[in-house]
């Protein structure tokens, strides 16, 4: 990154220069709008492969914006290669908006189902960030209002721009300023796990294609037999059913994992590293979906408190501490009431969390309650905080959720998923990799002089 990128991020930059990343399908009048923009040449093709090979960010002529250009997110050639341009661009410098770009089919559900592809993928990101560009609107019978209504219906995005051939290019300048109002950019960072979330490297072999699916059809029965069961709970019983059952399925996606690349011999070393991440990705994604639902259910009752009391971390030694008297002012680490004070982190009748077991026996869910837990932190004896000056108004909440149900084991959360399997030779290395190919790419793009004409 040069100096003007470091102006750009510096804390005296009052007014942060939109950044926006386009993405897309080769053919999709992507680089045309770049070049209409920036009033750069030689990067558009009528070929419907992508012409564009690297992310490379550009001065709107005008100098308001920073636009870069990628290469298309679908390309035939170079898939992994070109995806990890994207992903640079991606980190390039904080993001105002990821416009999908999609063109105006004669049938408007042609270019629905385009976007759709994008918007399922960028599902993992912020819904602030994602936008969407129409293009060659002047080829079509629907107008603007009819496509951003059918955008906002089916997949929840507000910002919409739509754009004609011959539209001069301050107003689609402005048209793209008017998406970004009232949004903070955001600096993002995809590293290999998120990367592996958002595209898609693998290719159409039927064997991994096959297993996928039957472990996916297997999950779903799993999460099915759940669905039917959870309607002899209420209350509080299904709040911590709930809880327990995700992070069940969370251990279950773990092993899934580990036996389809031990059946497939999958080590991610290779020439086929990339092709057998795509596939455990993919697996994983899938997997992740089905059990979406309760992440969501679960979301609403950690918002709603689920009787959790306030919980923070020290900066210094990372103790989590429940402040139960007190003002947001300074202490120090390990400062307590009492000694020998038993902390119940949940209140009322959450203070008991019921524990279950599970097991999928003979094509049927089992649900056993294994007993109650008390959601206790034991506070006694000398050996607890640093010690250390802290302010409970600064520090970190802690997600009470992940504090009251971890299950003592692997992630607590369904987005910690690990897209590869932490147990099987060779990830842990192909992760790295991956990621410091991505970072090579952010470090290969170069913004030049603003211009300073207008």
């Amino acid at each position: 990154m040069n100096h003007l990128v470091d102006f750009l991020l510096s804390k005296g930059n009052c007014n942060p220069t939109p950044y926006i990343v386009m993405v897309g399908d080769p053919g999709t009048g992507k680089s045309t709008v770049v070049e209409k923009l920036t009033g750069e040449t030689g990067r558009s093709s009528s070929d419907s492969r992508s012409w564009t090979k690297t992310a490379e960010p550009f001065w709107t002529y005008d100098g308001t914006m920073v636009i870069s250009d990628t290469p298309g997110c679908n390309a035939i050639d170079d898939k992994m290669e070109q995806s990890q341009w994207i992903a640079g661009a991606i980190n390039f410098m904080p993001l105002s908006k990821i416009l999908i770009i999609v063109k105006a089919e004669v049938r408007q559900d042609t270019t629905i189902k385009t976007l759709e592809y994008y918007s399922d993928k960028l599902i993992q990101l912020p819904d602030e960030l994602i936008g969407v560009l129409v293009t060659h609107m002047d080829q079509v019978m629907y107008d603007d209002d009819s496509i951003k209504t059918v955008i906002k219906k089916k997949f929840g995005i507000d910002d919409v721009v739509c754009t004609q051939l011959n539209d001069p290019r301050h107003k689609l300048i402005t048209k793209i300023k008017k998406a970004c109002e009232g949004h903070k950019p955001q600096k993002l960072t995809v590293d290999s796990a998120l990367f592996l979330k958002l595209f898609d490297i693998r290719e159409s072999d039927r064997k991994p294609l096959k297993l996928i699916a039957k472990e996916v059809d297997l999950f779903n029965s799993v999460k099915e037999s759940f669905d039917n069961i959870r309607d002899n709970y209420t209350g509080k019983d299904l709040v911590d059913l709930l809880f327990e059952f995700q992070a069940w399925m969370i251990e279950q996606i773990e092993v899934i994992q580990k036996n389809f690349c031990t059946e497939l011999d999958f080590d991610f070393m290779g020439v086929d590293a990339d092709l057998q991440a795509g596939y455990c990705a993919l697996l994983t994604n899938q997997l992740r979906t089905v059990i979406y639902g309760i992440r969501i259910e679960t979301e609403k009752y950690a918002v709603s408190g689920h009787g959790v009391v306030d919980a923070r971390q020290c900066p210094h030694c990372k103790e989590v501490w429940i402040k139960i008297a007190g003002c947001e002012g300074a202490t120090t680490c390990g400062n307590r009431l009492d000694t020998s004070l038993a902390l119940d982190i949940r209140a009322g009748e959450y203070a008991q969390l019921g524990t279950y077991r599970f097991a999928w026996i003979n094509n049927a869910l089992h649900i056993q309650l294994a007993g109650m837990r008390s959601l206790t932190q034991v506070i006694s004896g000398d050996s607890y905080g640093c010690g250390k000056r802290i302010e409970w108004s600064n520090m970190k909440p802690v997600d009470t959720n992940v504090l009251c149900l971890d299950r003592n084991k692997g992630p607590s959360k369904l987005d910690e998923i690990d897209p590869l399997p932490k147990n099987v030779k060779g990830s842990r290395y192909y992760k790295e990799k991956l990621t410091g190919d991505i970072q090579d790419k952010t470090k290969m793009m170069h913004l030049g002089e603003k211009p300073n004409n207008h």
